[in-house]
């Protein structure tokens, strides 16, 4: 027979669905060996809660972007007050985590550009955009981003190992928005 504890060793949640899947009823998820944290989200009465996995947990369609992926990248240091998401237009967030994210929105055909993951800090897998698609976003949006971290965020990015300006002049072709990235991009590289 499968123990729940079993599971927890790899994993800090356990969803509803996945727990059906694996043959668990959800008599079994309310004994009290676990916690509820958050609609159809189960975990050990003993896990600190991370906040980002769980808000990532809420549908496939979330991706971590903007201020938030800065921070999950280390391009900042600054833990934005409320996580960024992107979903595509067509698609809506969780009325569970609407007003506790700052929700972006782009056309379906650009969502999964520079899709990756990313470790949060308490070791979870999040969906989350990577280093030049994030430097996209926050050009794109640059009237929504605090000044401060706008500029760091673009020093630091120009001033890492890591970069990669082929890929982000692609992505910032794909998005419509090349001439504003390198615009930005010939001043600093």
């Amino acid at each position: 027979m499968f123990k729940i504890g079993e599971y927890f060793k790899g994993n800090d949640f356990l969803r509803v669905a996945d727990a059906e899947k694996m043959g668990i009823s959800r008599a079994v998820l309310s004994r009290g060996e676990l916690q509820r944290v958050a609609h159809g989200v189960y975990a050990r009465t003993d896990a600190v809660p991370d906040e980002l996995a769980l808000i990532g947990m809420r549908s496939d369609n979330i991706v971590f972007s903007h201020e938030t992926a800065l921070n999950l990248l280390g391009l900042s240091n600054r833990i934005p007050a409320m996580p960024s998401i992107t979903i595509p237009y067509g698609g809506s967030v969780p009325h569970s985590i609407a007003s506790a994210v700052n929700a972006y929105r782009i056309r379906p055909e650009l969502h999964d550009l520079g899709r990756g993951t990313e470790e949060t800090f308490m070791g979870n897998e999040v969906a989350c955009y990577d280093r030049e698609r994030t430097i996209c976003d926050i050009i794109r949006s640059y009237s929504r981003i605090d000044v401060e971290t706008y500029a760091n965020a673009i020093r630091n990015y120009a001033g890492s190992r890591e970069k990669n300006i082929p890929q982000l002049v692609s992505y910032a072709q794909a998005m419509g928005i090349e001439r504003k990235v390198l615009k930005v991009m010939e001043v600093l590289v």
